[in-house]
């Protein structure tokens, strides 16, 4: 076998190995996973193109001890109608904020560590070790503060006016989640309008589940 023999041969293996990994990579991505048919972006929101890909294994656990970890309730505010949704009402208000809209919060109730994994874009942290019973009574202006400072509430001489309050979507990491359900109940307690409260119940659980963005 003569040089030019070999030089074309280590060509030919190279362009079979280039095809077989692009075979690879198509096979991989497979059909086109749309948020809904026709639309695969909002907001900078999109789905994991990937056909084979699997579920974040932060969340592929089961079996989390209850308490604390104990199914949600779909409506666990009762008796105020605070609202439970989905993963588009949450992308729909993502869309709203992101093109300018004051008055909408999407708003994770994790602590810090959790967030660091990933959380859904253009949300803000506000732990549910800050916002809930336990916080409430020891610390009620820091609370307020909370409220005022990030949540439009306005504090007039001590009472506080939630007209122009922003309409608020909670979620913590999902159905087996307390988090953003202590903060939600601390909340009515102040008497935020049940009807400026969202409820994700699905959570970080079902976000990466169905392969959307995280940040």
């Amino acid at each position: 076998m003569n040089i030019k023999t070999l030089v074309v041969s280590a060509a030919s293996v190279a362009f079979l190995t280039s095809s077989v990994v692009m075979a690879e990579s198509h096979a991989s991505k497979g059909k086109p996973v749309g948020i809904v048919s026709g639309v695969m972006d909002v907001a900078g929101i999109s789905r994991n193109q990937d056909n084979d890909a699997l579920i974040d294994p932060a969340f592929a656990k089961t079996s989390r001890p209850c308490p604390p970890f104990c199914i949600q309730p779909t409506a666990p505010f009762a008796p105020a109608a605070v609202d439970t949704v989905t993963e588009l009402d949450v992308i729909h208000a993502a869309r709203d904020i992101a093109a300018g809209d004051k008055t909408k919060l999407i708003v994770d109730a994790r602590t810090p560590g959790w967030v660091k994994k990933g959380t859904i874009p253009h949300s803000v942290n506000v732990p549910f070790t800050m916002l809930n019973s336990k916080a409430l009574a020891k610390d009620p202006m820091a609370v307020v503060e909370i409220l005022t400072g990030t949540f439009g509430v306005k504090d007039m001489d001590g009472v506080l006016n939630y007209d122009n309050a922003k309409t608020l979507y909670l979620f913590c990491n999902g159905s087996w989640c307390g988090q953003s359900p202590a903060s939600i109940r601390a909340l009515l307690t102040m008497g935020y309008p049940e009807n400026k409260i969202k409820y994700y119940r699905g959570g970080m659980n079902a976000w990466k589940s169905l392969g959307l963005t995280t940040k």
